[in-house]
């Protein structure tokens, strides 16, 4: 209740942004992409729980739903860097909001909604995380197949890393 919600994603979003710009350098640095990456799930999935503790139908399938089209393109990054071609391109991170971004606009949309009393104007919680993780899953595929369509890496396997 009230602006520390999105107070609190907002101050997040600028420190996230502030630590990704700076060379890892650090002792510890290895850690960050980790402790981004359970922040960002965390917060959705504790949302999505507040959401269905306010009686909010489908809020938690959604927030699977997007949790696993994070987890998908979080695997697929990893895979490029593995395979030696480097991270996504830029535009993709860009148009997909980074994580300080999706962190925001979800946290936003936790807002807007739960705390609406039920308005026809704004949509609901369920429905922006559904149509949040169609769009990104839809994106981040299709990108997926273009790259792994058109690169040059050789496909290898994880555990091994010889030739497929």
């Amino acid at each position: 209740d009230g602006p520390a919600l999105p107070l609190a994603a907002a101050g997040y979003a600028l420190l996230t942004a502030l630590a990704v710009a700076r060379p890892p350098t650090g002792r510890f640095d290895w850690l960050v992409p980790a402790l981004f990456r359970a922040a960002e799930y965390g917060l959705i999935l504790v949302l999505a729980q507040i959401a269905a503790n306010k009686e909010v139908n489908g809020a938690l399938p959604a927030a699977f739903g997007l949790v696993a089209a994070l987890a998908y393109h979080h695997y697929d990054t990893v895979h490029r860097i593995r395979g030696g071609t480097g991270a996504p391109p830029r535009w993709l991170v860009r148009v997909s909001g980074g994580h300080e971004g999706r962190t925001l606009l979800v946290s936003l949309a936790a807002v807007a909604s739960l705390d609406a009393d039920r308005s026809p104007v704004v949509p609901g919680f369920a429905s922006v995380l559904t149509a949040l993780a169609v769009l990104l899953a839809t994106l981040w595929l299709v990108e997926s197949v273009r790259f792994q369509a058109t690169s040059s890496a050789p496909a290898t396997h994880d555990e091994s890393g010889e030739p497929a």
